[in-house]
């Protein structure tokens, strides 16, 4: 394989700073150059870097998204409470009132669609 030799030109402050950084990750200059050159003729695209404020913003964003995921499950257990279905002053997962299980709650609703069924009025009687 040939090599090719590249000259960069860059602040040397930026540069000491980022060659401090790579010395004490064990990388050489070479070798991120080489990464970056590599995954853009991989995938035919720039790799998206972020400033710090970018990245801040973005973690706020994932927070925020979050946080309305923790506030739409805390709707529910709040809604559930607030019909009597389960007891929200128990631990955080709360569970059904009167020591209801899932499959006996489902029975029992099973038991009341067959005791509505057969005691529907009937048009063919």
């Amino acid at each position: 394989m040939t090599m090719t030799q590249m000259n960069v030109r860059l602040d040397t402050r930026l540069k000491n700073d980022v060659d401090a950084i790579l010395r004490e990750q064990s990388v050489s200059a070479s070798d991120v150059i080489r990464t970056v050159w590599t995954y853009i003729a991989d995938r035919h695209e720039i790799p998206q870097l972020e400033t710090h404020s970018q990245e801040e913003a973005r973690i706020e964003e994932r927070r925020r998204r979050l946080a309305i995921v923790d506030d739409s499950a805390g709707y529910v257990q709040r809604e559930l409470a607030r019909a009597g279905v389960i007891d929200a002053a128990e631990d955080p997962f709360a569970v059904p009132i009167r020591d209801s299980t899932y499959r006996r709650l489902r029975d029992d609703m099973y038991e009341q669609r067959l005791d509505d069924y057969l005691n529907m009025e009937r048009s063919d009687r």
